[in-house]
C-alpha cells in the first residue's frame, strides 16, 4: 500500500532531477547547448539565403527567357492562323489577364477573337444539376440539332457548342444564325454562362480555357472528391462537344494542375488522341504554344504541350520558314 512517506520520497526525487537539470545548465552544459543553437540557427539562416538568392536567380532566367520568346513571337507566328475566327471558352472566372495576353497573341497569327464565353460555377458544381435538369428541354426547343437523348449536361454542352460554331446559312461572312443567338440567351439566361463578348460569327476554332485551382483539397470537406469527380466530368463534356462542332479545339490551363481540364483531357483515352493540349496558358510561352497549337489542329496534329508531366513536347512544331521572295525562289 502506497503511504504518505512513498509521496513525499518521490517528490523529493523530482525535485532533485529538477535541481540536477538548472545546475547543468546554467553550470556545465550552458555553453554546449548554446553553441549548438547558436550553430543551428546560423546554419538556416544561410540556407534561407542561399534558396532565396537561387530563387531570384532563376526568376531572372524564365525573365529573360520570356523576353525572348516575346521577341520571336510575331516572326514565329504570323500568318499561321490568318482568317481564323476564334471564341474563348472559360472554366471559371478571374481570367482577364490570360484572356487579354492570350487575344494578343492569336492576333498576332491572325486570328481574330469573336467571343468570350465563361461557363459559371452553376454548370460545373453539384448544387447546379437541377438547373441543367430545367434548361435542357428548353434548349432542345431552340431549333440547333441537340441529341435529346443524351443527359441535361451533355444536351447543355452540345448546346454551347452549337451556339458559338453554327451559321446562318443565308447570311454572309459566317454570321451566326438566329437560333445560336437565342440558344446563347437561354444559357446566359440560367445562369448557365456569362457572356463576356458576344460572338456573331461562328467560331471555326475554340480555345477552352482553364483557371489555377483556388485552394481545392480533397482532405478539407467531406465529399471533395465526389464534387471534384463532378466538374471534371462536366468540363470534359464541354470539351468533347466542342471538338465535335469545331474539330480544330485547343484546351489550355495553368502547369502542374493535377485537378484541372489539361490533366483529365490527357488521361481520357478519347480526348487525348484528338485534342491538344497546352499547359502553361498563364505565361508568354503558354500562350504562343495556343496559337501555334490551333495551327497544327487545323493541319492535323495533336499533341500535349508544356513542361509538365503528360506533356509530348514543350512547344509545338514551329512553322516552316515562309519563302518572301518575289520570284518564290528565295534569292
Amino acid at each position: 500500500m502506497i503511504n504518505f512517506r512513498y509521496h513525499i520520497v518521490s517528490l523529493i526525487s523530482v525535485f532533485l532531477a529538477l535541481a540536477v537539470g538548472i545546475i547543468l545548465g546554467a553550470g556545465p552544459l550552458k555553453e554546449s547547448i548554446g553553441d549548438q543553437l547558436s550553430g543551428q540557427v546560423s546554419a538556416l539562416r544561410a540556407e534561407k539565403e542561399d534558396l532565396r538568392a537561387q530563387l531570384q536567380q532563376e526568376q531572372a532566367a524564365s525573365e529573360r527567357g520570356e523576353t525572348v520568346v516575346g521577341a520571336l513571337a510575331p516572326a514565329v507566328l504570323s500568318g499561321t492562323l490568318d482568317g481564323a475566327d476564334v471564341t474563348v471558352v472559360e472554366l471559371g472566372s478571374g481570367l482577364d489577364d490570360e484572356f487579354k495576353a492570350l487575344s494578343t497573341q492569336l492576333s498576332t497569327a491572325g486570328a481574330v477573337v469573336r467571343g468570350r464565353i465563361q461557363v459559371t460555377s452553376t454548370w460545373t458544381d453539384p448544387s447546379g444539376a437541377t438547373t441543367l435538369d430545367e434548361t435542357a428541354p428548353e434548349l432542345a426547343a431552340e431549333g440547333l440539332a441537340i441529341d435529346t437523348g443524351r443527359t441535361s449536361a451533355q444536351q447543355a454542352a452540345q448546346a454551347l457548342a452549337l451556339a458559338v460554331s453554327t451559321a446562318d446559312p443565308a447570311g454572309d461572312g459566317g454570321a451566326l444564325s438566329d437560333q445560336a443567338r437565342t440558344t446563347l440567351g437561354v444559357l446566359r439566361s440560367a445562369g448557365l454562362v456569362d457572356v463576356e463578348r458576344t460572338p456573331t460569327v461562328a467560331a471555326d476554332a475554340i480555345v477552352v480555357l482553364d483557371g489555377s485551382p483556388e485552394g481545392q483539397s480533397s482532405d478539407a470537406t467531406p465529399g471533395a472528391d465526389e464534387s471534384q469527380a463532378y466538374t471534371s466530368d462536366r468540363e470534359l463534356e464541354i470539351v468533347t462537344a466542342a471538338h465535335a462542332a469545331v474539330p480544330d479545339t485547343v484546351v489550355a490551363g495553368p502547369a502542374d494542375d493535377p485537378t484541372g481540364v489539361v490533366a483529365a483531357v490527357r488521361d481520357d483515352g478519347d480526348l487525348q488522341v484528338v485534342v491538344s493540349t497546352v499547359s502553361g496558358a498563364d505565361t508568354l510561352s503558354g500562350q504562343v504554344s495556343v496559337a501555334l497549337a490551333l495551327a497544327d489542329q487545323a493541319a492535323g496534329s495533336v499533341g500535349h504541350y508544356g513542361f509538365d508531366d503528360g506533356a509530348t513536347a514543350a512547344v509545338p512544331a514551329l512553322p516552316p520558314a515562309r519563302d518572301s521572295s518575289p520570284s518564290g525562289t528565295g534569292k
